[in-house]
């Protein structure tokens, strides 16, 4: 009989270097996010029938996003 697995617990213990990356990494996850959400809000401010942004539209614009903001 097969046995269904349900979870993985890991943990890692990253040294300094990998938890600066991690936390860099995560900071512009957020920064993306944030920015890509504000771009949606003002596109529905100004024209509340427009369809929302899909995944793929988000990116799409995600090259816009990394030339305006190269650290990304």
């Amino acid at each position: 009989m097969n046995k269904l697995i349900k979870g993985v617990k890991l943990r890692l213990y990253p040294n300094k270097q990998q938890q600066a990356q991690l936390w860099q990494m995560f900071g512009n996850d957020r920064r993306v996010w944030n920015l890509m959400l504000d771009m949606a809000k003002q596109r529905y401010q100004n024209n509340p029938s427009s369809h929302f942004v899909n995944e793929y539209g988000m990116n799409y614009l995600l090259k816009q996003l990394k030339q305006e903001y190269p650290y990304l």
